[in-house]
């Protein structure tokens, strides 16, 4: 039976966390875990999706800390199933530094081989990275590593637009095999 995971980031929740939209919560209902790849802003975002779904997190830039294992101060690698999955707030950091480009939407891809320059930012093998940061959502493939940044559901995009919502990830877990999707939550017209 595959694993579902929820994969969120850029929350940016100043209140109590108990301010997103439950559009959001209801685009995650069902998954068996929710990964949140920072710039939450404050623990209750953290406490409010917990009652979907057991979560793990890595720290954005002004995220608080937090004794325990749910929130990690830069990286995590997260196994479920067969599959190693790194985890990061904004990919250039730690170093090797993986840049994006301009408008935010993509990866600058350094020179050599992708599966190894990502072991090194996570000090171990991975299958599949998640980062934030950028807001802007990107499913990706490099050197058999797939990459997923889920955008951000609040502040969508560049301009980080205020009053729409909009996207998040579903990574699915099947043995040894992952698979990526952005799921925008904006109804459609």
């Amino acid at each position: 039976m595959a694993t579902k995971i929820g994969v969120i980031s850029d929350t940016h929740s100043a209140g109590s966390g108990r301010d997103l939209p439950e559009t959001i919560l209801d685009a995650l209902r069902g998954v068996d875990m929710i990964l949140h790849c920072g710039d939450l802003e404050c623990l209750g975002v953290l406490d409010y999706l917990e009652e979907v779904s057991p979560l793990l997190a890595v720290r954005g830039y002004e995220d608080p800390l937090e004794d325990g294992d749910r929130l990690a101060m830069t990286t995590r690698v997260v196994k479920v199933e067969g599959v190693s999955i790194g985890m990061v707030h904004d990919i250039q950091w730690p170093g090797p530094k993986i840049p994006t480009t301009p408008d935010g939407a993509g990866l600058v891809l350094p020179d050599g081989n992708g599966r190894d320059i990502l072991a090194r930012k996570f000090k171990e093998p991975v299958d599949v990275v998640l980062f934030g940061d950028t807001h802007e959502e990107l499913v990706m493939d490099w050197d058999g590593v797939l990459i997923m940044n889920p955008g951000s559901p609040t502040y969508p995009g560049r301009k980080h637009k205020r009053g729409v919502l909009g996207t998040i990830g579903i990574l699915q877990i099947d043995g040894e095999e992952a698979t990526a999707r952005i799921v925008n939550l904006e109804p459609s017209e």
